[in-house]
């Protein structure tokens, strides 16, 4: 039994040792091809990136602060902190695989951090964003559970008319095979609500309806009619279907 207590005990030293030592540049070599870094310093347990780019999307000033002891489980759990120019904030995560579970996330940020998603359909994204998660989880790349919420301000989106979607509510629910967002908004040129539903493949379900406010341009309410289907004289529905990361 000694022995074996003493076995234990070297293992778990020489795990911390091999975290506290490594450099975090090796992370480089295990970042997917959507992901690239620069100005990494400090080591597997305590490190910084100066740039983390994501699809595009540029994160200033990240820090971790990682539990080495979780590698004898066969993931690596860490404490994320963000104090970039275009979001702030922190969450708990661990990796395992292909898979990254976020615990206790809040994060504040513009929606301009969104901007390539939108580019290439012609649009521009603008607000800013408050969200509040209990547990995120993402496997190859696709989102397949979450429970929380995600708050827009002043959503405004740019194409060939502007609209301006006021402050939006995204409630995020888990379901047993993925996840249920419903939406919903105030201070609007028109009233949403509607539902996303994401299964566990990727596919996503949208079903949103836009209404005619006091505040609706005429415009804007005939524009968005050539985009869905007219259910009335002031409302318009919009579906589409497809799958995550096609």
């Amino acid at each position: 039994m000694k022995i074996f207590k003493g076995l234990i005990f070297g293992i778990v030293i020489f795990i911390g040792a091999f975290a506290y030592f490594t450099p975090a540049t090796i992370i480089q070599k295990f970042l997917p091809g959507n992901i690239s870094t620069a100005g990494i310093s400090g080591t597997l347990w305590s490190g910084n990136a100066q740039t983390i780019i994501v699809d595009q999307v540029g994160i200033q000033n990240t820090k971790w602060s990682a539990n080495p002891l979780s590698l004898l489980t066969g993931k690596i759990q860490a404490v994320v902190s963000i104090d970039s120019p275009n979001l702030k904030g922190q969450f708990e995560t661990s990796y395992s695989g292909s898979a990254v579970h976020i615990r206790d996330l809040l994060l504040k940020g513009d929606l301009s951090l969104l901007a390539p998603y939108f580019e290439k359909y012609g649009l521009r994204i603008n607000g800013k964003f408050d969200a509040d998660f209990d547990n995120f989880e993402i496997e190859n790349g696709i989102p397949r559970q979450a429970s929380g919420t995600l708050q827009t301000y002043n959503t405004s989106i740019l194409g060939l008319l502007p609209l301006n979607l006021g402050d939006i509510t995204s409630v995020f629910d888990q379901q047993s095979q993925g996840m249920r967002i419903k939406l919903s908004n105030l201070n609007g040129d028109l009233d949403l609500i509607g539902v996303v539903t994401i299964d566990a493949n990727g596919s996503y379900l949208v079903d949103l309806t836009l209404s005619r406010n006091d505040q609706t341009p005429e415009q804007v309410l005939q524009t968005v009619q050539l985009l869905g289907k007219k259910i009335g004289e002031d409302a318009v529905k919009l579906t589409r279907s497809g799958k995550l990361g096609v």
